[in-house]
């Protein structure tokens, strides 16, 4: 039988390849480690993309230096968050006794109102108690923690705004090739262009819901339908679950001010409103801003819920524009401009 291989293949590894697979590995769990951090610093990232341009406006239009630009821009934007809570909370807490009274929830047993418990039943009353302590106690921390981590955001988006002009600077840590030092400016450059477009499309987005809601409930009479499309607006930004969380508020006052027949008429609306705007407002609108197909921005969206919920969501598609920016500008980096497309086009 004749022989068709004469020798013995082997294939050979690198030490250095070994030392590089080892440490991707541990790099990769890191950051998974420090998720919640990375995502942190991404929301600060996305920040300062935003309120670059209106930094640099100030500075070249009205010669303000950037320190005390940053602290307006700050200033305007928590004048502007407390003043729409000032709008949205007081008529919502004004509803609810209505709404409890609406309700014809039946009176409290005559032991729980003249405090006539057996030991059985006060044992009850004071597991019940601490469930709900508990409870409580969650809320408190998880409301802690939410405000702790903006106000993180706030501190490191300010700081990221002040070095704004030496962050392509930081690649000198690993290379000192000036090729590799204008390539991180360009990066940086147009990931900030193309954050800053997705930070605009959502201000849009939640303009156009804001407005599309006030009107449709002002046709339908419904008492506070400012206050209630603005809460609609502000809860655009989360993805999913923003709408559904919105619809709570407006069926409380529908029911309390026109029964079962008008919260039906605006359940029905906020379902042909949140239709709209999966398929065919979110789509348009990211197209049109950081030039993400429609299909794409849906799939995007989807696999990020999937991955991460909520906040998976609505980091999505940044994190898609960040991973298109980075092949984009290796493509570029290795000679192959000719085949790739331009940066705000590659992928979309």
């Amino acid at each position: 039988m004749r022989k068709f291989f004469n020798h013995e293949h082997s294939v050979s590894i690198s030490p250095s390849t070994i030392v590089f697979a080892v440490f991707l590995v541990i790099g990769l769990y890191f950051f998974y480690y420090i998720r919640e951090i990375v995502v942190t610093f991404f929301m600060a990232l996305i920040v300062m993309s935003a309120l670059s341009p209106s930094l640099r406006w100030m500075r070249r239009k009205l010669h303000i230096p950037k320190s005390i630009g940053i602290v307006i821009l700050y200033l305007l934007l928590i004048s502007i968050i407390v003043a729409a809570f000032g709008l949205i909370v007081p008529p919502l807490f004004s509803e609810v006794p209505n709404l409890i009274n609406s309700l014809h929830l039946p009176p409290l047993p005559p032991n729980i109102r003249n405090f006539n418990f057996t030991i059985v039943e006060a044992n009850q009353l004071i597991n019940q108690f601490q469930s709900s302590f508990g409870t409580i106690f969650d809320i408190l921390m998880s409301t802690f923690n939410s405000i702790f981590t903006f106000l993180t955001i706030i501190v490191l988006s300010a700081y990221l705004l002040l070095d704004r002009d030496n962050l392509h600077k930081r690649v000198m840590w690993f290379s000192r090739d000036p090729k590799h030092v204008a390539l991180a400016k360009d990066f940086v450059d147009s990931l900030e262009v193309q954050l800053g477009g997705w930070v605009s499309g959502q201000l849009l987005l939640m303009l156009t819901i804001g407005i599309l809601t006030f009107v449709s409930l002002t046709i339908l009479k419904v008492p506070y339908a400012l206050p209630l499309a603005l809460a609609t607006s502000f809860l655009e930004i989360l993805p999913n679950l923003g709408p559904t969380l919105s619809a709570i508020p407006a069926l409380m006052v529908a029911y309390s001010s026109g029964g079962w027949s008008m919260t039906g008429v605006v359940l029905v609306l906020f379902l042909v409103i949140q239709q709209l705007e999966n398929n065919i407002i979110v789509p348009r609108i990211m197209k049109a801003n950081v030039d993400v197909s429609p299909l794409m921005t849906i799939l995007v969206i989807l696999t990020g819920f999937k991955i991460g919920g909520v906040i998976g969501a609505l980091m999505s598609v940044p994190t898609y524009i960040v991973i298109r920016m980075i092949y984009a500008f290796w493509m570029r980096d290795n000679g192959e401009e000719d085949q790739s497309v331009k940066v705000s086009e590659t992928l979309t």
